[in-house]
């Protein structure tokens, strides 16, 4: 146990959050990696194992408290401390406000995304010992507001302060906290967003560069170390980022109104 660095990544079974557990079983870690589905959680425990590394699942909705609070007590039977925790569970929901009739859809991205971040940190914070590190999955929607994405993007730019805050709660005990707000990635989440999106965001020109998921986890974890806090990894959205420091705030705006997506009357 004392000889090997554990990985716990929850959302770790398919799309970005396997990718990342790859990434890091390639640079020595025992990923630990947690999803709702014990199906999916197995086969990706497999398909690491076939490829020569060795990786733990455990099921667990990160949304429940309970939940993880089971797993964090297993990942402390079965690790001790951790080295890494990563926090990329999350779900996403597509539509106008308005549109929502479904109160459980309307919330679920808040309550997995946002609240289920904050519950896994807290059940798993006590593992983390001095010089571990902490990465948040935000996404770029967590620092720019997009149509149809609500509730979304209000849970991703919930993780992104919650990140800033828990990273100054930790300075003291030397706990490193990231938070990557990557654009689009190419997922099977991804895939879904698309297939449920409305006619007007489909058409639209400003998404067509994806990132795949593999290229995504490289630049995330290659920028998760040293003093560094907020990780982006798209040109666009550095860009945008740097115009908000440079531009007053109704040129901002026009420059996003004009490349972000957005209804017809």
């Amino acid at each position: 146990m004392e000889n090997k660095k554990y990985a716990v990544i929850t959302g770790g079974s398919s799309g970005l959050g396997l990718s990342l557990s790859k990434e890091l079983a390639s640079q020595g870690y025992v990923p630990v990696i947690i999803s709702r589905s014990g199906d999916r959680v197995n086969k990706a425990v497999e398909n690491l194992k076939a490829q020569g590394f060795e990786a733990i699942g455990l099921p667990g909705d990160v949304s429940s408290a309970a939940d993880m609070q089971t797993v964090s007590q297993k990942v402390r039977d079965l690790c001790g401390n951790i080295d890494f925790l990563i926090l990329n569970a999350g779900v996403v929901h597509v539509g106008l406000l308005a549109d929502y009739t479904d109160m459980n859809a309307l919330t679920e991205d808040i309550k997995t995304d946002l609240i289920g971040t904050v519950i896994s940190t807290r059940m798993f914070l006590p593992l983390l010992a001095s010089g571990s590190r902490i990465l948040m999955i935000s996404s770029a929607f967590g620092i720019i507001g997009g149509a149809a994405y609500s509730t979304y993007c209000a849970a991703k730019a919930g993780v992104v302060n919650f990140a800033g805050s828990l990273r100054r709660e930790l300075l003291c005990k030397n706990i490193s906290v990231y938070v990557a707000c990557p654009a689009d990635i190419d997922t099977p989440q991804y895939a879904y967003e698309r297939s449920t999106s409305p006619a007007w965001l489909k058409s639209a020109s400003g998404r067509k560069s994806l990132l795949s998921a593999d290229t995504a986890a490289q630049r995330i974890l290659k920028k998760a170390r040293g003093k560094r806090h907020l990780i982006i990894i798209n040109p666009e959205i550095k860009f945008l980022q740097i115009l908000t420091k440079l531009l007053p705030e109704r040129l901002v705006l026009l420059v996003g109104d004009l490349a972000i997506p957005k209804p017809k009357a």
